[in-house]
């Protein structure tokens, strides 16, 4: 939903940015970084190519806004719903919830391509670098406030937490060496089961 507050023409920009990215986000997710072309993009948005390059004026203004949209709806929730939410789940069924919804997912198999094109592409590097190390910081901050480690250490939290991440981010690849689709969830739950004795809900 676009933010409280914008005027109609406002409104309009922000939807129309909206359906570009999230077309793009689709076409990176079936085509992968390489295929995902301005005039794929403009078909599958159905918007004129000149509607496209004046919200987003180069590949890099849409990539970035993409990943950016992506992040978004990929952070963590407010402090208030986290703390809620602890009272009634457990540590393991919010690590789950993190592969289901948020990691093995489109939107994240989208990010995966653009996070492997900045490798080379420098330019993208520029502008999206500074963002995921924010976006980093923060996931690291909110889940030191969410959970504490067996020996106490808020660092340690911090490291593990990120482990996790890796190791998700691994099992999204890891779906090209095999042929079982529920293999990534054994694997993810074997890894709970390591993770957990690990950590705990701060009270």
């Amino acid at each position: 939903m676009p933010p409280a507050g914008m005027n109609k023409q406002e409104t309009r920009g922000f939807e129309a940015r909206e359906t570009i990215c999230l077309a793009a986000l689709h076409c990176l997710a079936e085509l992968g970084y390489a295929r995902t072309t301005i005039l794929r993009i403009v078909n599958r948005a159905n918007v004129s190519k000149g509607a496209l390059q004046h919200h987003f004026p180069t590949k890099e203004d849409l990539m970035t806004a993409t990943a950016e949209r992506i992040l978004r709806n990929a952070t963590f929730m407010p402090e208030a719903a986290q703390q809620q939410r602890s009272l009634h789940r457990d540590t393991a069924q919010e690590i789950m919830r993190g592969w289901t919804k948020l990691v093995d997912t489109d939107e994240y198999r989208a990010l995966l391509e653009i996070l492997v094109a900045i490798r080379t592409d420098k330019a993208l590097q520029e502008r999206l670098s500074p963002i995921l190390k924010e976006w980093n910081k923060q996931r690291v901050a909110k889940s030191v406030a969410m959970y504490e480690s067996a020996d106490g250490s808020d660092d340690h939290v911090g490291q593990l937490m990120t482990l996790n991440i890796c190791m998700m981010r691994g099992l999204v690849i890891q779906n090209q060496y095999n042929d079982d689709p529920a293999e990534n969830l054994r694997l993810m739950k074997t890894w709970v089961e390591l993770l957990i004795p690990l950590l705990k809900p701060r009270a």
